[in-house]
């Protein structure tokens, strides 16, 4: 019956469908290409990858600081009609609570750019930077994970597999990065270089997830059993 009222809600809504797909796929490449540009135009004291993290071009003062934290900003806010479409697609409660996962992401996303490095000195006492970051990093593996068990369930395996190797590239980005530092996970040497790693795996899940949906039958969410 919960299927059904989803079908129904959607019916109609072709082009929304597609504009929110659009908007997967441009949070994606906007969040990426913000990221690069900065790179590209960060002078060495705001930005090397040998020695800071990507945050650190989003840092107040920083001649990268509109490009970096303006780019996080606006994919997450694009990302939100495609987390609404991929709700809606779901076919079943664990890929629900995987959109929900990848929804505290998103916001984690916006975070970073929000409460970007030393926004105490302009606003708020507590710095809210480490708790965002630790939001995208810490939960879009666990989008993937979760919503390719779900996948799984509902016989998608392509998208499953897709899903669950996209999830795995995080842990190994940033195990590769503790043993190339020694063992430890103290050191600041080479932080963006596993930081832009899972940025690259998590814009290249949410392609991949909004091309599957895009060309989704409504019909499979009113299968039994889900």
């Amino acid at each position: 019956m919960a299927n059904q009222k989803r079908i129904a809600t959607y019916r109609g809504t072709a082009n929304q469908k597609r504009i929110a797909t659009y908007c997967g796929i441009a949070a994606a490449l906007v969040s990426l290409g913000a990221i690069l540009l900065a790179t590209l135009v960060a002078p060495p004291e705001t930005f090397t990858w040998q020695g800071k993290a990507l945050s650190d071009m989003g840092r107040y003062g920083a001649p990268t600081f509109p490009i970096f934290n303006g780019g996080l900003i606006l994919s997450g806010l694009l990302g939100f009609p495609f987390i609404w479409l991929t709700w809606i697609m779901s076919r079943n409660a664990l890929e629900r609570l995987g959109v929900a996962l990848l929804a505290l992401a998103v916001v984690g996303m916006i975070g970073v750019g929000v409460f970007f490095l030393d926004h105490t000195a302009v606003y708020l006492e507590t710095s809210l930077h480490g708790v965002a970051a630790l939001a995208v990093f810490g939960i879009a593996p666990f989008a993937s994970w979760v919503y390719g068990t779900g996948a799984a369930l509902a016989g998608d395996s392509r998208l499953a597999i897709a899903s669950f190797w996209f999830g795995n590239v995080h842990p190994l980005a940033w195990l590769g990065w503790i043993f190339s530092v020694g063992g430890t996970a103290t050191s600041s040497a080479w932080f963006a270089v596993p930081e832009f790693v899972v940025s690259v795996a998590f814009s290249g899940w949410i392609v991949s997830l909004a091309f599957t949906i895009r060309q989704r039958d409504d019909g499979e969410l009113d299968a039994p059993n889900r």
